[in-house]
């Protein structure tokens, strides 16, 4: 059989804008999403603190100041150690690795509800289709699932339809008001074609949105993450290194799917003498 490749440490990546981003975690559950946002936010600022010690360490002016200073920094530098080393066994990484970069969380899943009435509840419910968890009651709100959106392609998409959604309607009541204080019939005329044509457009966009995922510019919405990945953006000489690993890998499968075939020898069975 044909040589495989070696293989090594799988590396995700996703493109954001022009910029590229490494993924250093995906989270697939709100509720560790909240605390690992929220420890990663203490300890990053703890580091931050510890890092001002240093340099306030190193710009002293005397013995004494530089001796206290360094005597706080050592404690705090104990304290974080020890919470880090908690944080890197839960989350796979260390505060500092990440602190002083770029870095973002990037939603892969959404899970869509739309504010709805308590007549639009009664009226959900009615529909032949319709599975009790899909709606949800926080507080005073009547919330109704309208779609799950999956893949980072997707949820791309809907945020940006949805911007864009939310721009024509703007346009909308901004040309409306034009329209109310202009006193000219010929900027009336010129005001009313490209309403209606922006009308068209914020119908048609509302339309197709409704049919896809639920979603329309007529109600209030809100979105449940249900995996986020948080991702550092990486440099020119890191992208330049990962195009290099990349380009190694290539080739290396493309020389192993070249590779002759070699067959194990067989052994002739010998023929039974006869007496």
């Amino acid at each position: 059989a044909p040589a495989e490749a070696p293989k090594g440490p799988v590396i995700e990546l996703i493109p954001l804008g022009q910029n590229l981003g490494r993924v250093v975690l995906t989270i697939s559950n709100q509720g560790s999403l909240a605390r690992f946002q929220q420890e990663l936010q203490t300890l990053g600022q703890h580091f931050g603190r510890i890092q001002q010690l240093q340099q306030r360490v190193q710009s002293a002016l005397t013995t004494v100041e530089r001796d206290a200073l360094s005597k706080v920094g050592e404690a705090e530098v104990k304290d974080f150690a020890e919470k880090d080393a908690v944080f890197a066994k839960v989350w796979g990484f260390n505060v500092p690795a990440v602190a002083n970069r770029q870095a973002t969380f990037v939603n892969t899943a959404l899970r869509l509800f739309a504010v709805i009435s308590e007549e639009e509840a009664a009226k959900a419910r009615s529909s032949a289709d319709f599975k009790e968890e899909q709606l949800v009651i926080r507080g005073d709100r009547r919330l109704l699932q309208t779609a799950e959106i999956r893949g980072l392609d997707l949820v791309i998409q809907f945020d940006q339809f949805a911007k864009v959604l939310q721009a024509r309607r703007d346009a909308v009541i901004q040309l409306t008001e034009l329209q109310k204080r202009s006193t000219n019939d010929e900027e009336k005329t010129r005001i009313q074609t490209q309403l209606d044509q922006t009308l068209e457009l914020l119908n048609k966009g509302n339309t197709e949105m409704v049919e896809s995922v639920g979603y329309s510019i007529t109600h209030n919405y809100e979105v449940e993450v249900l995996e986020a990945k948080f991702v550092i953006l990486l440099n020119q000489e890191e992208v330049n290194q990962i195009q290099g690993l990349m380009a190694n890998a290539q080739q290396q499968q493309q020389a192993a799917a070249a590779a002759p075939v070699v067959e194990m020898p067989r052994l002739e069975k010998k023929a039974d003498k006869k007496n």
